[in-house]
């Protein structure tokens, strides 16, 4: 039995789509809600770490002070040679926590927008893609990382470092609710910009089945490692 640990900021941002790759198979899920204030694991209770999501920054340690303990345990984890997924706060909380800025991004990249794979590594990856993407910040890469995906907007949508860590920028666990639980979060509504979509847009269901295939692929080849 493989023990999972899903770290969670927000409601409605979840591992998604990847409940159905996990389910019936050896693994027991465990999610933390950080921004609740849930104690935090030690990195002897999991195998596997997934860090999703979320509508604060990175770097808004003063406001969010348990971002701090969250990537003092992601550091640990990676040092232990855990099997780690971070998507889009997740990737930057990774970034950060490796010792890389992270830090506003030009412009915000709210939709389905396509990303292009630059290096080989990314194998559960096609050429491109089309996932959703929902973010203000983007990071640079840590020592050793090798990036993998980028758009005109974030050079670097993605990285993996080592053998077994993968960080991604884009929410490839989007299903049919994931624009809406999104877009509840932020009471201003959607912001207005060059790379932001309308809602009709965001919410088109058109490249959710493109999203959760690579989903699927991503943890295979995580999952290939360790067997």
């Amino acid at each position: 039995m493989q023990r999972v640990a899903v770290f969670q900021h927000a409601e409605g941002e979840w591992i998604g789509s990847m409940t159905d790759w996990f389910a019936g198979k050896d693994f027991e899920l465990q999610t933390y809600r950080l921004d609740l204030n849930e104690a935090l694991p030690t990195v002897e209770q999991f195998d596997w770490l997934l860090i999703m999501g979320g509508p604060m920054s990175a770097y808004d340690e003063d406001v969010h002070p348990w971002l701090v303990a969250e990537k003092k345990i992601i550091k640990a984890a990676i040092e232990s040679d855990k099997t780690i997924l971070g998507i889009c706060l997740g990737g930057q909380l990774i970034a950060s926590a490796m010792g890389a800025d992270v830090y506003r991004n030009t412009q915000q990249e709210v939709g389905w927008y396509e990303i292009t794979k630059t290096n080989s590594c990314a194998t559960w990856m096609p050429d491109s893609i089309v996932p959703l993407s929902w973010h203000s910040d983007c990071f640079d890469l840590p020592d050793g990382a090798i990036p993998f995906a980028s758009t005109a907007v974030t050079p670097h949508q993605g990285f993996k470092l080592g053998e077994n860590v993968w960080a991604l920028q884009f929410h490839l666990e989007a299903q049919a609710n994931t624009a809406a639980d999104f877009l509840a979060l932020d009471d201003e509504g959607l912001p207005t910009g060059e790379y932001v979509q309308t809602e009709a847009e965001i919410f088109s269901s058109e490249h959710l089945k493109q999203s959760r295939l690579a989903a699927f692929n991503l943890l295979e080849q995580m999952n290939s490692r360790k067997n």
